[in-house]
């Protein structure tokens, strides 16, 4: 598993899969120019905002985002960049946009959902079977909570050694 973020007290990977679609679902993004320069300010953004765009696909109605986000970063934050961003620069470029609505470019839903390397039953496995070890096979937290001395601890294992 290859860390996206390191920083001093921390290490992190937040990516996502971000859907975007105009206003009322309006095709304005099948003309070329558009697409290209709608492409180019989503770089331009993710530079200037300090977050990685993976992939990017531009369709008619919608468009798909890969994006990596610092731990530090929100993203409701980053898709505010995005939107906010994209709908000024592009209005800038192609006053003709204003014609589909003069208000908005983007809906004001978002779309989004993070992407992992470690599935679900990795998760699982990691906390319910790996830590057992640490607590001398007591499942229940509050049992080795009420004795009076804590059990010594053995190192921990990381999800790198659960993964297949």
């Amino acid at each position: 598993m290859k860390i996206e973020w390191s920083y001093s007290h921390g290490v992190g990977q937040s990516q996502y899969h971000v859907v975007l679609t105009p206003y009322k679902r309006f095709k304005m993004f099948g003309r070329a120019d558009i697409r290209m320069q709608l492409n180019r300010i989503f770089f331009s953004l993710a530079r200037r905002h300090n977050f990685e765009l993976k992939s990017l696909e531009i369709m008619e109605e919608h468009v798909h985002l890969f994006i990596s986000i610092r731990p530090s970063q929100s993203i409701a934050k980053v898709m505010q960049y995005l939107k906010g961003g994209s709908s000024y620069e592009l209005r800038k470029l192609f006053p003709e946009l204003d014609g589909f609505h003069r208000c908005r470019l983007w809906s004001g839903g978002k779309f989004y959902r993070p992407i992992s390397e470690v599935n679900e039953e990795t998760i699982k496995h990691y906390i319910e079977e790996s830590q057992t070890k640490h607590h001398h096979g007591i499942r229940e937290p509050s049992a080795w909570l009420q004795t009076e001395s804590m059990p010594k601890r053995t190192p921990q294992t990381t999800l790198l050694s659960f993964t297949g």
